[in-house]
C-alpha cells in the first residue's frame, strides 16, 4: 500500500473515531511523541494530552468531521500532507454552525510500516 493510500485510510479511521465520540480512538493515530499545534492555544505533546484535547471537542459536541487530503509528498518513512477540514459545532438553539479550515500534517511510518501523525497544525477559516 502506498503512503497516499495508507494516509487516506488513516484519515477515514480518524474521522470515524472522532465522529463516534472516541477520543482514545483518535489519539491512537498519533505517534507517542506527537505534537499538535491547535489554533489559539499552546502546543500539546504526547498521545495522552492529545486524547484529552480531542475529548474536549467531543464534549463540546463538535461533529461531522471530514478531512480531505489535497496533497501528499512522500519522503520514504515520512510524508507531508496538506488538506482541508470541515466540521459542525453547536450554534443557537438546535442549529449547527459549519466550520472549515486547512491543515498540515507530518506523518511518520513506524517499525511495522503503519503511518501515524507526528505533527499536526490547523487553522479555521474566518
Amino acid at each position: 500500500m502506498t503512503a497516499k493510500e495508507s494516509i487516506g485510510s488513516g484519515l477515514a479511521a480518524f474521522c470515524e473515531a472522532f465522529n463516534g465520540g472516541d477520543a482514545a480512538g483518535v489519539a491512537v493515530h498519533y505517534t507517542s511523541d506527537a505534537r499538535i499545534l491547535p489554533p489559539g492555544a499552546s502546543s500539546i505533546d504526547g498521545r495522552q494530552g492529545i486524547q484529552e484535547f480531542w475529548q474536549g471537542f467531543v464534549d463540546a459536541k463538535v461533529a461531522d468531521l471530514t478531512l480531505r487530503s489535497d496533497e501528499i509528498e512522500d519522503f520514504g518513512s515520512q510524508a507531508l500532507e496538506i488538506g482541508t477540514v470541515s466540521a459542525s459545532a453547536p450554534g443557537e438553539g438546535d442549529a449547527r454552525v459549519g466550520l472549515t479550515g486547512k491543515y498540515i500534517v507530518l506523518w511518520k511510518q513506524d517499525a511495522n510500516g503503519a503511518w501515524q501523525i507526528h505533527r499536526d497544525i490547523w487553522n479555521w477559516d474566518a
